[in-house]
Order: C-alpha cells, then structure tokens, then sequence
C-alpha cells in the first residue's frame, strides 16, 4: 500500500523513526513525507535517500503562511525545483481557527504557481475552506491536486471530482461519522488513503498516528464497500502511485 500523505520527518518520530518506517515496510507499505519547512525538508529528502519506502512532498502549512518570511518560501522553492520531491504541499487554506488571512491566501497561490512551473501536483489542505480552495485551484488553471484529509460536504466532493481533482481520507475515517459516508459516497476507484500522522491515530489507546495503521482504514473501507481486502489494497495503492506518478 502507499500511505498519500504523513509526516514522518516530524520531531514526534524522532526517539523511533527507525523502527516506525520498518513496520510499515515490514507490511508492504511505502508513505509520502509532507514536509512543512526548510529543516522538515531537508530530512524528509535525506530519508527518501535512504529508505525505498519513503517518497518527498515539500510546501508551506497555511497555519505558518502568515508568518513565514520571505527567505523561508524562498528556500522551500530552491529545494523543491531540486527535482527530488513529488508534489508541492502541503499548502493551501485554513479557516478553521480564525487563520484567514490575504498572506495566506497569497502564500497559496505562489505554490501553486510553483506546481505549475514544476509540472508537479499539489497536496491542498483545505480545512474549512475546502470550497475557496477548489475555485483558486479552478481559477489558476491547476491541473493537478490532492485534497488531503478531505472533511468537506459529499456534494463538493463530487465537483473536486469532476474537476479532475482527487480526494484522500485519513485514518479518522475509523471514527468520523462524517468521513464514512463521504466513502460510502466515493467510488472505489477515486479512494487515496492516508494517515496524517503522527495526527488522527485509529487507535484510541494509541495517541500517535504511523503509516502501518493505514491498514485500519482498509478494514473501514471494507466494511463500507463490501469489497475484498486486497481488491481495495490494489485499488488504493493505484489510486495514490497515479496521483503522484510513482
């Protein structure tokens, strides 16, 4: 399986990234590392240098758009036309606490605008902005991206769709209401799963998220489906290697 968007660089795993990348080898999975800094760069470059499993996705959260300062995206686009990562993310909008802001919004489009350039996609995190952020992405032309961690309506879905656009779920799928029915809704050949971690562990009496959970969502999906374990493994893995061409 390919687990679309996690977070291994991130200081969580830093007493045991090891071991947390050879579980997931260990059951057939290799994960997309969203790198969200310069520093979170730079390490998620060098364990896609080591690890087979591990592949580079490099942007900007909306949360530090605001504050971010100009040699900081600067690098963050030296590194990625680097040709060694791919897709651009995550980037995008957060209205969820009181984050909106035009420096967030212009730090987007100047990603965007990167993705273009690179002919690369574009991982989106959209929360509660899951509309605005489809329309940038219609208005600038974007051929490509990922709503990552989609937690939107079923109706915008289906136009992210249409769009050409693709959706993945994370691991709170095992426990969101919301989020089962959005994969009940989607066809099984549009599903990209994902973890988010160390975020929306499946696991309650485990607080922290790793890829090998991704096999909880299979198990979710499954039940919803009515498919076959493997056919959704093959699907999804499918689904997440075209996205991002690999």
């Amino acid at each position: 399986m390919l687990d679309a968007h996690c977070h291994i660089s991130f200081k969580k795993f830093n007493s045991d990234r090891e071991e947390v990348i050879a579980r997931a080898a260990s059951v057939g999975i290799s994960m997309v590392d969203s790198a969200v800094s310069v520093y979170t760069a730079l390490r998620s470059l060098e364990l896609s240098s080591i690890y087979d499993n591990i592949y580079t996705s490099i942007g900007v959260h909306p949360y530090r758009a605001p504050s971010v300062p100009r040699d900081i995206i600067e690098g963050i686009k030296k590194i990625a036309s680097g040709g060694d990562i791919v897709a651009v993310g995550e980037i995008g909008l957060d209205y969820h606490l009181k984050h909106k802001s035009e420096k967030q919004e212009s730090v987007f489009r100047e990603f965007l605008s990167l993705a273009l350039e690179l002919s690369l996609p574009a991982v989106i995190h959209c929360r509660d902005a899951e509309k605005e952020a489809f329309e940038i992405l219609l208005e600038l032309d974007v051929e490509k991206a990922l709503f990552h961690c989609y937690s939107g309506s079923i109706s915008l879905a289906e136009r992210i769709l249409e769009g050409g656009y693709s959706i993945s779920l994370a691991t709170n799928l095992c426990y969101s209401k919301h989020h089962r029915k959005l994969a009940e809704s989607l066809p099984l050949k549009s599903i990209i799963l994902e973890t988010d971690s160390p975020y929306l562990s499946p696991v309650k009496q485990i607080k922290r998220n790793e890829p090998a959970f991704i096999e909880e969502s299979v198990k979710v999906i499954e039940e919803i489906k009515g498919e076959d374990n493997k056919k959704i493994k093959k699907s999804t893995k499918r689904n997440t290697g075209r996205f991002y061409a690999i």
